[in-house]
């Protein structure tokens, strides 16, 4: 009892000290309080966190292209669509400040990146990428035109993840590939922003019937509360009962 009132004792001089972030928790509980309900009410609330999120890396001066943690995970995802080949129609789903897609771009790829229209703005500032707002779970790209699709911290932000993987299967090409990255593990909810939490296992089963797993790699905890899975699928010719 005595742990569990010094926790909420210094979690209330932590708000009081961080007016930014009580700010946040009071929106969260009002305006967002119904987040949870509907799509449309939990795209207002990706919204409202994706700008609060990038505010936050330009007051703090980061810069998400050196920080270890995207470094490695850019070289990952980097050499496994590099060993695919060069010349690639790459769909970047959930694509941020699109700094993975010009990584992408930059080794011989053809790279169209989609996310939130607040945060595809931001990949404008990057090279070679055409960036569009888009919907993970309505694509609106035809059938069978991609050989990769990238998705990199997208999955446990969706309101439904089994829409982006039937749309994914639906736009890559026969041979085509599916690239996750995500967080590992039910701590993943401590964001409250991430809507899912998922292992391999439960990655596996998700797609399981409609691709077939590749590789995987694994990032350490860097700054982040849990361990990252980076997974290459490739589709399945036929889809598996």
């Amino acid at each position: 009892m005595l742990k569990l009132i010094k926790r909420q004792v210094h979690g209330f001089a932590y708000l009081l000290l961080n007016p930014s972030q009580l700010k946040h928790l009071i929106l969260r509980e009002t305006r967002y309080r119904f987040r949870n309900k509907s799509k449309r009410m939990w795209v207002k609330w990706q919204k409202y966190d994706s700008e609060r999120a990038y505010e936050a890396l330009v007051e703090a001066l980061h810069n998400t292209r050196t920080r270890p943690f995207n470094l490695e995970r850019i070289e990952i995802i980097s050499d496994l669509i590099g060993r695919l080949g060069n010349g690639l129609n790459i769909l970047d789903v959930g694509s941020g400040d699109g700094i993975i897609g010009e990584h992408v771009w930059k080794i011989g790829n053809h790279v169209i990146a989609i996310d939130l229209p607040t945060v595809a703005i931001q990949a404008h500032r990057c090279q070679g990428l055409l960036a569009l707002a888009g919907d993970a779970e309505q694509l609106s790209f035809a059938s069978n035109i991609f050989d990769v699709v990238l998705a990199s911290e997208i999955l446990e932000h969706l309101w439904n993840p089994h829409s982006f993987v039937d749309e994914a299967y639906r736009v890559l090409k026969a041979d085509g590939h599916l690239i996750i990255s995500t967080p590992e593990g039910i701590d993943s909810l401590r964001y409250d922003a991430h809507k899912y939490y998922f292992t391999l296992e439960s990655l596996k089963q998700m797609l399981g019937a409609r691709f077939d797993l590749c590789e995987v790699k694994r990032l350490k905890p860097a700054g982040t509360a849990t361990p990252t899975i980076i997974s290459l699928f490739r589709k399945s010719a036929m889809p598996k009962n």
